[in-house]
């Protein structure tokens, strides 16, 4: 049997964004939210703190602590500067900087530098997770050929992603990155959760 193709519409954001909130699918918006609040007050100050970088950690993959090399949190601290610098300056014209250069730090993916990008700058770039890309590809908004590492693992693959995102969240939700995040993530826990039983 065939699945249907999805629609990412408005409906789609507001249903399935509604749903994050169960704790048994996402539940940690006030997490997000103390986060915004607790990079907003380090960017301020133009840059990101060890223990503010590990919140982020523990918050989107908490494994990759381990692969971070703690006592050389100096070169980190000079790569979060610079990104902040590019971020304020034209996050579009440095994008493929600002990811290759978190993408080059020990324990960071282009997974956890969307994230840091994303707590820097909510408005301009979006989180990747493999279930975001899954549900985009099962949309037919993102090539379903390309297996979900390329988003994830590359930085053109990462651009395509952030101009879908982008784009969904211009015409259905009012710019909101994080509204089309929590309706992505929620509606694969639901279909998932759909497969297992």
């Amino acid at each position: 049997m065939r699945e249907n193709k999805i629609v990412i519409d408005e409906e789609f954001i507001c249903k399935y964004g509604l749903k994050y909130d169960d704790p048994k699918i996402g539940g940690d918006e006030k997490e997000y939210k103390e986060l915004v609040k607790k990079v907003f007050e380090d960017v301020s100050q133009g840059r990101i703190s060890k223990s503010t970088f590990e919140y982020i950690l523990n918050w989107k993959a908490a494994r990759a602590k381990g692969y971070v090399k703690w006592d050389e949190f100096e070169k980190y601290e000079n790569t979060f500067k610079n990104v902040i610098g590019m971020i304020k300056t034209d996050p579009n014209k440095y994008l493929d900087t600002i990811i290759s250069d978190l993408d080059e730090l020990p324990g960071i993916g282009i997974p956890v530098a969307s994230t840091i990008a994303h707590f820097i700058s909510p408005k301009d770039f979006p989180i990747v997770d493999f279930r975001t890309v899954q549900v985009l590809q099962k949309a037919n908004l993102l090539d379903a050929k390309e297996k979900y590492y390329y988003y994830r693992d590359k930085v053109e693959g990462y651009k395509d992603f952030r101009n879908k995102i982008l784009k969904i969240a211009k015409n259905y939700a009012r710019g909101d990155l994080r509204k089309v995040d929590r309706a992505l993530f929620a509606y694969h826990k639901i279909s998932s959760k759909k497969c297992e039983s």
